[in-house]
């Protein structure tokens, strides 16, 4: 809002120089519209989580740079022409070149890029014609109608790379709200939902493709005897240092989901048995050897945990439930006094 603010004031000032003649109206035109572009450049950086200070810093050089080349020679307006062609060409380059080098792109992205693009063929024509006129090979007048046309372009393009903001705001708001749609408030983890989608594509290829998957189901012991005797608030602590210590035990792909209470899966897509035995064997080392304390307490947190796995050896049926299988194993840990894990098999079933 800052560039486009800056952008407008400038074009105003460009308008009266006609009015009221000499080089300022010019110059400050000119310098404004170009700031208004730095700044465009620099909330885009701002605006992909990129830190800004020392690229402001540079901004005011670069800034500084420009307008005292201009008022070195503000009477020579082929000079300020050059000037600030090449200010104006800098920044749309720089905007260009980051845009592009994105890998996932929006369509508030592509349109930035076309709005960039036509900045760019603006400011090279730009210094063509000063050029031209430098080499006397075209007269002012002819000159000036080109560029007055060529900076009603250059205006349009700096709409479009507005509207192209708006855009790219607009659709990172929505990706927010679905992100904050699919994530758990206490812990941070994916909800339930979000989890069951990457699930079911695990499923699908299991039964297309004969990919292996595991599933784990924990539970954390005693936990109703931890909000029972410290409050909720310890409860609400505890499930975050689970989540946390959990989570970074995982690799690429494996995700974790909070399932309600103190119920949480994991999933490892195109594991095999030995995979998902080393992984709880290393969660049960990891909080073990993590305590976390509550009103200046340590607290050791143990958890049971069921598992569940779908491979070349496990045969089951199409209506058969995954997480049916781990709370089987799950409950069997239980009965054999918690701190553990269990792989399901089918005398479970049987089991009172």
């Amino acid at each position: 809002m800052a560039g486009s603010l800056l952008t407008c004031i400038g074009a105003f000032l460009l308008i009266l120089q006609y009015s009221i003649g000499g080089a300022f109206p010019a110059v400050a035109g000119n310098f404004l519209i170009i700031a208004g572009f730095w700044l465009f450049y620099t909330g885009l950086l701002a605006f992909y989580g990129i830190k800004i200070r020392s690229i402001l810093l540079q901004l005011v050089v670069i800034m500084s740079i420009s307008l005292f080349s201009a008022l070195a020679e503000y009477s020579n307006w082929l000079w300020l022409a050059a000037v600030h062609g090449l200010t104006y060409l800098a920044a749309l380059v720089c905007m260009f070149v980051f845009l592009a080098a994105r890998r996932h792109k929006s369509p508030g992205a592509y349109v930035c890029l076309v709005a960039v693009f036509l900045g760019v063929g603006c400011q090279i024509y730009n210094l063509y014609l000063t050029f031209r006129i430098s080499a006397k090979d075209i007269d002012v007048s002819y000159f000036l109608t080109l560029y007055a046309y060529n900076f009603l372009v250059m205006q349009f393009s700096a709409g479009l790379l507005t509207f192209g903001f708006f855009i790219l705001t607009i659709d990172a708001l929505r990706k927010e709200v679905e992100r904050l749609a699919g994530v758990d408030d206490l812990t941070g983890l994916p909800t339930r939902k979000r989890f069951n989608a990457v699930l079911n594509l695990a499923d699908q290829q299991f039964k297309e493709r004969d990919i292996p998957y595991a599933l784990l189901l924990i539970d954390v012991d005693h936990f109703k005897s931890f909000n029972d005797d410290m409050g909720h608030r310890a409860g609400d602590v505890i499930l975050q240092h689970f989540g946390k210590t959990v989570s970074s035990l995982l690799k690429v792909r494996q995700i974790m989901s909070r399932h309600g209470g103190d119920e949480f899966c994991i999933l490892l897509p195109a594991s095999t048995k030995e995979q998902a035995e080393t992984l709880a064997k290393r969660i049960k080392e990891k909080l073990s050897a993590l305590p976390i304390t509550v009103d200046a307490k340590p607290i050791f947190v143990t958890v049971s945990i069921g598992i569940a796995l779908r491979n070349s050896e496990t045969t089951v049926s199409q209506e058969a439930d995954i997480f049916d299988e781990a709370d089987k194993a799950l409950y069997q840990v239980k009965r054999n006094g918690r701190d553990g894990y269990e792989f399901y098999h089918a005398a479970f079933e049987h089991a009172e």
